[in-house]
């Protein structure tokens, strides 16, 4: 992870972890069986124990598992939020770079004015998507069974809108916070299209499933070809370098 906003940075020794090993990144929701009133306080439990031993912590509040979380991504209920788990990271000295979970399906306000407040917050990044709760992304031509209401479509069919949810975040942010896609990532292409559309990193859970171990391994290699090809030294000078210019 690149420095943003003074505090992340690639690996910090933590729990004994010397630098340069294996990014631990914690991604903390409410508990299904804590009232939203208390959410808070749940989120400040799950960091006082293990904020210590995280490399960045992330404040999921777009599960769509977990009843009435994705509430939380009002403006005030996310601030907050944040200045709850910021208090407990202060007391546990535990300077995690810390960043938010954001659904797909928020509208282009909601997203702008979360962009808004994690700048003026100075978090240290956005990670999106979540999954979707809108069954439109399978298509009519579909022949996989919801059987249930509950749930996110995560895969192939998110990825449409993880890259437009990515695009509007980048138009607000640019490289002043960390932004990492997730969502419908299964080839070296899909990596190389979210890292011009302005992702710093990408994170994936279903290509994984389908492509097995030797995924993450397959997709570098494609990837660093991608990269000697267009001229550049490290994936880094590449990000945002697709993005269409807004005003500001």
């Amino acid at each position: 992870m690149r420095e943003s906003g003074g505090r992340a940075r690639a690996t910090r020794e933590s729990g004994g972890r010397a630098a340069g090993r294996t990014i631990v990144g914690v991604n903390v929701g409410k508990s299904m069986a804590v009232r939203l009133q208390d959410a808070a306080e749940d989120y400040r439990t799950a960091v006082r124990r293990l904020a210590p031993v995280a490399d960045y912590v992330v404040l999921n509040v777009s599960s769509p598992n977990t009843p009435g979380l994705r509430e939380m991504q009002g403006v005030e209920e996310l601030g907050r939020l944040i200045g709850a788990v910021r208090s407990e990271l202060s007391a546990a000295n535990a300077p995690a770079p810390l960043m938010i979970k954001i659904a797909p399906d928020l509208d282009d306000d909601q997203i702008d004015a979360i962009a808004r407040l994690a700048l003026e917050l100075e978090l240290d990044g956005i990670v999106a998507v979540n999954t979707t709760v809108d069954r439109g992304v399978l298509g009519e031509a579909t022949d996989v069974a919801i059987p249930f209401d509950g749930g996110g479509v995560s895969g192939r069919p998110l990825g449409a809108r993880a890259l437009g949810v990515l695009r509007r975040l980048y138009a607000n942010v640019g490289h002043r916070l960390v932004l990492v896609s997730v969502g419908g990532i299964e080839t070296a292409d899909d990596v190389w299209e979210r890292i011009v559309a302005g992702a710093t990193l990408v994170q994936v859970y279903t290509g994984l499933v389908y492509g097995g171990p030797a995924w993450a391994s397959r997709v570098n290699r494609d990837l660093a070809r991608m990269v000697h090809a267009a001229g550049a030294s490290s994936v880094a000078e590449l990000v945002g370098a697709g993005a269409v210019p807004t005003p500001a």
